[in-house]
């Protein structure tokens, strides 16, 4: 009977039974009509039961189809509008689907303000900018989610209604956490609401006609972002209304893409995923195949918003970075290149991007945004040709940069660590180096040289200077470096103006940088930009070079380092300063250091002919380097220069006889005074000297081989043992040298107290000071250096006379005895050995009566004393000791001494028993050649 009350004059039937009721039952059916109305919009429509809802949408729709012209249903238009629009975003499709018909059926029955108004409510809809005036009361059992949409709880429980999410907030500790249910199931509703739009929008569109156009500027960005929504129906929905709103898409686009692009850069930015996604992958689309005149305003931000997706929290919104960033890169490119884009825009798009690129692009902490960044650096230098001319300083320097900042952190750890798991540090810094060299950003450099010009080397050259400066990093510092020599050799003569400026720069890198790898880049480019240096530039630079070998060890190496560079890039300019680099390299060569010295050694070897001719041709220069060194108060640097005057000794010989004298006084006024690190050298390098100039230092003074004498047996009574055993030594070779007769009754008293143990000799104490080396300072007093001392008493006897030889008979018996005991070493003995073939070979040179000094018996009984003194300590010494080469010394030596007893003539027969034992040690000796001069000594001694 309902349907009768509702329908009243639709029928035939229904005005019948109408006439025929009492006019009493009219007002029961207005009660009727609006307890329906009433029961539907106050309980039905906006009950908290979805299917409640539904069934009221059902009612609704049914009054409204069938009963629209009544004029109740005309009064209550506005509401059913308001009723269908918040229906429209029910979960419900069967609820959503009716109220977008009815919808369609309101826009029919209303007048032109109605349309209007519900055109705007549509496209509110649509665009998020309509408000609800009535909610839906929530309950407990109110369902909020369909089942599965925002997962479980973790007990593994449904999450749908309205109490399971208030459960879950308590069980959580968080109550205010169903806020952020609540606002997610708004955004939810607020998405069906589109998509419900969407149905009863498509119908609507195709009546409203020109009603529509003015909204088309707000509804149309709108329309191509929702056509990229996650959610597919939301998708066919927009697409459905995009066919029956636009005729020409492309035409409409195109007249509406500013708007488009603005709404979808600022979607990009939306707190809700799914418009950050929707608009990049729209924004990827729309911008495909377009001109710079429709997208030049807007490409800055689109690579913003590009950069911003690809660091989304949430995946699928990074995927669609992703193809953004790949859709705005190909543009890009293509709008900077050339050959495709008109010159003027293809700068104006560089000058756009590029800064953009180098800034937040390469230095991002974000991986994808950094290698897309790099990839598009790379391709727009490749293509964007002389247009990237104005954006050189910053790309060179940006990647140049990157090459440490982009580098792998494991290979920087793996570099602390390299001594602890002995990997070489020269290995793995070239290892870094290479895989640098390897990577885009170096082949983005390259191709930067290529395009470099005469201007932009103003610009350029200035920011490659303050990057040697403050750039940091292993591959950064080596990279500035290699860049800096492939631009040289790109530019040629045109980096003339800027030498002065890269050498003031290159020379303190070199010497500062701890890497050896990027001191040798540094040295390369140095090298090479000195090339092209104006001649007083060259002069002062080859100037400072030369003094950095007078430095500490870092400061050698960059010498040597810097040397070798310029002798293989500026080879030229380097042969114009040997004369004051020979000398640096040569004295160089003595460094302790045995890496520094190896480096100046190979650096002589190439940039010299031959030791002989080179040290002729340039030998004032090398000793007046020598002479500064010895005037420097650096003990090394005086080293080095004894070590430099020994080495000119043994090579030139005689032909160092014009510099002798000024070298000579270098080495006496050195050599007296405190000992101090090193100064052992000097001795050696006296006794060099003195062999090798001896003749002319004798006729330039003739009192000078005694007062070298003087110096050296002097230093012979230091007691240091490294510095006395050097001075004995040159005290050898020095009496050899001078060959002075003179020299015996001088040294041999000295040697002679010196090696017998009760001598009372007095070292010469030193003064004290910081660094001197004291007679205490380690050593042991009671050393004695007896083997040097036979070698100096041979070859004091060798220039001996026999007269002053036969006045220390005494002593040199002592000496001799003394020397052959037991308790000493068999290196003594050898020695011991020598002293005394020396002796026999004075005396036998000497025949008796040759001169009225020498008394026949003195030199009888000094050979007797000899014979019987020495020749039984030897045959003690070939049994005690069991080392063949003392026992062919000693076989040596008491032969010479059986051959002088029997030039002699003995008064007296030699004994028996001594006979025997020489015997018996033929018989028993090992040593062929010792036993073959052992049998020497037995036929002699069968005559004697």
């Amino acid at each position: 009977m309902t349907s009768n009350f509702l329908l009243e004059e639709s029928s035939s039937w229904l005005k019948k039974t109408y006439s025929e009721e009492n006019e009493a039952n009219v007002d029961a059916r207005v009660m009727a009509r609006s307890s329906i109305t009433k029961k539907i919009f106050d309980s039905l429509l906006y009950s908290s039961r979805k299917e409640e809802r539904c069934a009221g949408t059902v009612w609704l729709l049914s009054l409204t189809m069938y009963c629209g012209h009544h004029h109740t249903i005309q009064q209550l238009l506005p509401e059913i509008q308001e009723a269908f629009s918040h229906l429209l975003g029910e979960q419900n499709e069967l609820t959503q689907e009716l109220a977008s018909q009815g919808m369609s059926i309101v826009y029919e029955l209303g007048d032109e303000q109605m349309k209007k108004n519900l055109v705007n409510a549509l496209v509110g809809t649509l665009t998020g900018s309509g408000k609800r005036k009535r909610a839906v009361k929530l309950v407990e059992d109110s369902q909020v989610f369909q089942e599965g949409t925002i997962g479980e709880s973790p007990s593994g429980g449904k999450l749908t209604t309205y109490k399971e999410l208030c459960n879950l907030a308590n069980e959580m500790g968080q109550p205010d956490l169903i806020y952020k249910f609540m606002d997610l199931a708004n955004y939810q509703a607020a998405l069906n609401s589109k998509r419900g739009a969407a149905f009863g929008f498509s119908r609507i569109a195709k009546r409203a006609g020109d009603a529509l156009k003015p909204h088309l500027r707000v509804l149309v960005p709108r329309l191509v972002r929702y056509q990229y929504d996650p959610d597919k129906n939301v998708q066919d929905a927009m697409a459905h209304i995009w066919k029956s709103l636009v005729a020409d898409p492309k035409k409409t686009v195109d007249e509406l893409l500013d708007p488009i692009i603005d709404d979808l850069l600022t979607q990009c930015g939306s707190r809700l995923w799914r418009s950050r996604q929707s608009s990049c992958l729209a924004l990827a689309d729309i911008i495909q195949g377009r001109r710079f005149e429709q997208i030049g305003n807007h490409l800055n931000k689109i690579w913003m918003c590009a950069f911003r997706a690809m660091d989304d929290i949430k995946e699928t919104v990074r995927t669609s970075g992703d193809k953004l960033c790949r859709a705005v890169s190909s543009l890009t490119i293509r709008l900077c290149d050339v050959a495709l884009t008109d010159k003027a825009h293809a700068s104006q798009t560089m000058d756009d991007v590029l800064p953009l690129l180098l800034s937040e692009g390469i230095m991002s902490k974000v991986d994808s945004v950094r290698k897309a960044s790099i990839g598009v650096v790379m391709k727009l230098a490749k293509g964007a040709g002389v247009a990237i001319r104005p954006h050189l300083a910053d790309l060179v320097t940006c990647m140049l940069e990157s090459l440490s900042s982009l580098e792998d952190p494991g290979l920087n750890y793996v570099e602390l660590h390299a001594a602890n798991v002995g990997i070489q540090k020269d290995k793995l810094e070239n290892l870094r180096i290479s895989i640098a060299k390897g990577s885009p950003m170096w082949e983005t450099l390259e191709l930067c040289v290529d395009v470099v010009d005469k201007p932009s080397l103003n610009i350029l050259v200035p920011r490659l200077s303050q990057l040697v400066r403050s750039g940091v990093g292993l591959n950064t510092r080596v990279g500035v470096a290699s860049f800096i020599t492939l631009l040289v050799q790109r530019v040629n003569l045109e980096i003339k103006p800027f030498t002065g400026m890269l050498l003031r720069i290159l020379f303190p890198a070199v010497i500062e940088e701890k890497s050896g790898s990027a001191k040798r880049a540094f040295a390369g480019a140095f090298a090479l930009v000195l090339k092209y240096s104006a001649p007083s530039q060259a002069q002062k630079t080859i100037d400072d070079i030369a003094a950095l070998q007078a430095g500490d060890r870092n400061a050698q190496v960059s010498c040597a380092i810097l040397l070798k560079s310029c002798a293989s890039m500026a080879s030229d300019v380097l042969s114009g300063y040997y004369v004051t680099l020979i000398p640096v390299l040569f004295i160089s060569r003595f460094e302790d250091d045995k890496h520094v010295s190896g480096l100046f050694e190979e650096l002589w070897e190439e940039n010299t002919s031959g030791d002989n001719v080179t040290l002729q041709l340039y030998l004032g220069e090398i000793v007046s380097l020598i002479t500064e060194s010895f005037m420097s108060s650096s003990w090394s640097s005086k080293k080095k220069a004894a070590q430099a005057i020994t080495k000119l000794s043994e090579t030139l010989r005689e032909s160092l006889s014009t510099h002798c004298q000024v070298l000579l006084n270098l080495l006496l006024k050195e050599i007296p005074g405190r000992l101090w690190e090193g100064k052992d050298a000097l001795l050696p390098a006296l006794a060099s000297l003195c062999t090798s100039c001896h003749k002319s230092i004798s006729s330039h003074d003739s009192s000078a081989p005694n007062a070298i004498l003087s110096v050296i047996t002097t230093a012979c009574t230091k007691n240091q043992r490294k510095f006395q055993e050097a001075a004995l030594c040159a005290l050898e070779q020095i009496i050899k040298a001078f060959d002075s007769p003179e020299f015996f009754n001088i040294v041999f008293p000295l040697l002679y107290e010196m090696f017998t143990p009760t001598a009372g000799i007095k070292t010469v104490e030193e003064p004290s000071g910081s660094g001197s080396l004291k007679a205490d300072s380690g050593e042991d007093e009671s050393y004695v250096p007896r083997t040097k001392i036979l070698d100096c008493t041979a070859s004091a006897i060798n220039v001996a006379s026999t007269i002053d030889v036969i006045k220390q008979q005494q002593n040199l018996m002592s000496l001799l005895s003394h020397a052959l005991s037991p308790a000493l070493p068999w290196a003594d003995k050898v020695s011991a050995f020598s002293s005394i073939k020396k002796l026999c070979s004075k005396l036998k040179a000497t025949p008796v009566g040759s001169q009225d000094d020498i008394s026949t018996a003195g030199v009888m009984t000094f050979i007797h004393e000899l014979f019987f003194t020495v020749s039984s300590k030897i045959v003690d010494c070939i049994i005690t000791v069991k080392i063949g080469q003392v026992h062919v010394a000693a076989a040596e030596c008491l032969l010479q001494v059986i051959e002088l007893c029997q030039a002699a003539q003995p008064q007296s027969a030699v004994d028996k028993e001594f006979k025997e034992s020489v015997a018996q040690l033929c018989e028993s000796e090992k040593n062929e050649q010792a036993k073959s001069l052992l049998k020497n000594c037995i036929v002699i001694l069968e005559n004697l």
